[in-house]
């Protein structure tokens, strides 16, 4: 919370800075974006005392977007990342036997997203908000099976599967920051995000985000 009202204070401080930029012509043109989403390292509380740590790390993705005028801007947010855990758990039978292990977590995000700019000049704060449907991939093993089958091309094939534990949810986003456009193809984004996952256990957590557009 304290981080989202910092970010709300600077945006407001921007606005001041921001009302002396340049009229800018984004109605009825599309935003097509390359962004790179900064998640910070963060702790979850399981059930029976267990834990979990992610480590920061550096994501990836891409938007696009309509300017329905000079403020508003309705699009979608596909974006992805691979992020280094360790986590703790706990033996059903001694409490007292808490193992360890570590690896990798994908996720992949599809996001509806709306933004509004304060000022519908060229350098303008703004706010945003999005929901969408967050995939997760804990890359453990939960099953392995072997199987046959007659193949046209190659006749008597038999291969091995294997599936790991993951889930999906619902997922929502609110955020602030600056937009800068040096000329009237080119713009810039600076921005604070906060996440929130309809998972069990698994709270809200911070990113910050860097985007690199083009204006059609």
């Amino acid at each position: 919370m304290k981080a989202l009202l910092g970010a709300a204070a600077m945006v407001l401080a921007l606005a001041s800075v921001a009302s002396a930029g340049q009229v800018t012509d984004r109605t009825e043109r599309w935003d097509l974006s390359v962004t790179t989403r900064y998640t910070l390292e963060h702790d979850f509380d399981g059930a029976g005392g267990t834990s979990l740590h992610l480590d920061d790390d550096l994501g990836w993705g891409f938007s696009f977007g309509y300017n329905m005028n000079e403020r508003f801007n309705l699009g979608m947010l596909m974006s992805w990342r691979s992020i280094s855990y360790s986590a703790d758990f706990i033996d059903a039978t001694d409490a007292s036997n808490v193992g360890h292990y570590g690896g990798w977590l994908d996720t992949g995000t599809f996001a509806l997203m709306g933004q509004f700019n304060l000022l519908p000049t060229t350098f303008t704060p703004y706010v945003n908000g999005g929901i969408g449907w967050t995939l997760v991939d804990t890359n453990i093993v939960a099953d392995y099976t072997v199987g046959c089958w007659w193949d046209p091309w190659w006749g008597y094939v038999c291969d091995d599967f294997t599936s790991t534990y993951g889930t999906d949810a619902a997922s929502f986003l609110v955020g602030a920051g600056i937009r800068i456009e040096p000329n009237e193809t080119v713009f810039i984004q600076f921005g604070y995000e906060r996440a929130m996952l309809d998972i069990d256990n698994a709270d809200s957590f911070d990113m910050f985000r860097v985007d690199l557009g083009f204006t059609n």
